[in-house]
């Protein structure tokens, strides 16, 4: 699998001497206990805080390194706040060495993972695809929305932990997606790398870009099991990527579902506009087919719940999801309590949600959607004529996209629901409320 052809470009490799001595207290109360890994860059420890009696990771760059690497690292993990990204802890200098302190994360790398079930020679099977997928794009939409590109997304650096949780690792090439002095930067890993960041021209704030081909990249990977592209070089992997046909999924596994199938072509796209324009609509469009294909890969009818105390306002928009869907099962609910009975029976495809509800209001309702992981499979709409910018704002950080009720509300649901299902051509009614 890809492992074999993921050395990062611009990073040495060779044998350095370590940073740190085991046993080494690094800011007066970090015990290093042991190497956890080790790269051209840096290299992350194990160590024991002293001071809250706690195992933490321990992340030095190496002497010729600039600590602006660490830096941008750092504030990028303390600007996230995400299950599938690292806690930080605090930063700080050791023999002007730079180091960051984070969380330790117990788990298996899923590079090894997939190491050990090609030995095995036990294929993952399209389901366990689409929950490592939805669980990696939940956490890139978090990325993106926070004005940042990770750059280099690839097995090794997801780490399946304790109780399904599923963590992106190493935000070490994490870049700002205005920073177009780093876009001219050639480096990630050749093999996930898109043919702009090959060639070095990525254009300004396309960089998230980037991170959808690799998850396609990824996706192809472990459902087909080897490397999509040939060439052990930037050259030879560039003119793959970009000159020969694109690949298919279905090609060496005829069952995987056409959704799926169709959506892994458009994020390998060597043309950047080609592909979805942002990890929110890949998240959409996984968690759709995940909700309509069941383990045994037979479809289900698209679902949808409709949470508004206003009647005359949830035929409106059973009108808006039927003409976009016109064989949907839809159900509704007056109120919070209503809504959170209705998810815990069947988690629909799509909820819309009215943010004034009598019992609760529906940032509420999100929360404790989220807190019980009830929501985490379904797409959640806020739909309101009456929401703040802080209300939008904390929606966002749930992952839960606002629309306004008003003339245009018809227009801008046929879209989202387009966007979770690609094959929709429907065109929603023109009702005001």
């Amino acid at each position: 699998m890809s492992g074999r052809r993921t050395a990062p470009i611009g990073r040495a490799d060779g044998d350095v001497p370590p940073v740190l001595a085991i046993g080494e207290i690094v800011g007066d109360a970090y015990e290093v206990r042991a190497v956890l890994g080790a790269g051209g860059m840096g290299e992350v420890y194990e160590a024991h805080d002293r001071v809250l009696n706690r195992r933490v990771a321990l992340k030095v760059m190496r002497p010729n390194i600039p600590a602006d690497y660490l830096l941008r690292e750092g504030r990028a993990l303390a600007a996230l706040h995400n299950p599938g990204v690292v806690a930080v802890h605090t930063m700080g200098l050791h023999r002007d060495v730079a180091y960051l302190v984070m969380e330790r994360v117990h788990g298996l790398s899923l590079d090894r993972v997939v190491d050990d079930r090609r030995a095995r020679d036990e294929p993952f099977e399209t389901g366990e695809v689409l929950d490592l997928l939805v669980s990696i794009a939940d956490t890139l939409a978090v990325v993106h929305r926070a004005g940042l590109a990770h750059r280099d997304v690839k097995p090794g650096n997801v780490m399946l932990a304790p109780g399904g949780r599923v963590v992106l690792m190493d935000f070490g090439l994490v870049l700002p997606q205005a920073d177009r002095a780093g876009h001219r930067i050639v480096e990630g890993s050749m093999q996930y790398m898109p043919p702009e960041a090959l060639a070095g021209v990525v254009a300004e704030g396309e960089a998230p870009l980037g991170d959808i081909y690799a998850l396609g990249i990824l996706g192809y990977e472990l459902l087909v099991g080897e490397d999509p592209h040939e060439g052990d070089d930037a050259t030879s992997l560039y003119r793959s990527k970009a000159k020969m046909p694109q690949p298919r999924v279905s090609r060496a596994c005829p069952e995987v579902p056409p959704a799926l199938d169709d959506l892994l072509v458009q994020l390998m796209s060597p043309d950047p506009s080609e592909r979805p324009p942002g990890a929110d609509a890949v998240l959409w469009s996984l968690r759709s087919i995940r909700a309509r294909v069941g383990r045994g890969g037979e479809p289900r009818a698209f679902s949808a719940l409709l949470v508004d105390d206003d009647a005359d306002m949830r035929t409106i928009l059973s009108l808006h999801v039927r003409a976009a869907v016109p064989e949907a099962v839809v159900e509704e609910a007056p109120d919070g309590r209503g809504a959170l009975a209705a998810v815990r029976r069947h988690v629909p495809d799509l909820l819309l949600l009215d943010l004034d509800l009598p019992d609760m209001n529906g940032v509420e309702v999100c929360m404790m959607l989220r807190g019980m992981e009830l929501g985490d499979a379904c797409m959640i709409v806020s739909v309101s004529a009456r929401a703040t910018r802080a209300d939008v704002e904390l929606l966002e950080q749930l992952g839960v996209q606002s629309l306004v009720k008003g003339p245009t509300l018809g227009q801008e649901l046929g879209n989202v629901i387009r966007r979770m299902r690609p094959g929709s051509r429907g065109r929603a009614p023109s009702a005001k409320r």
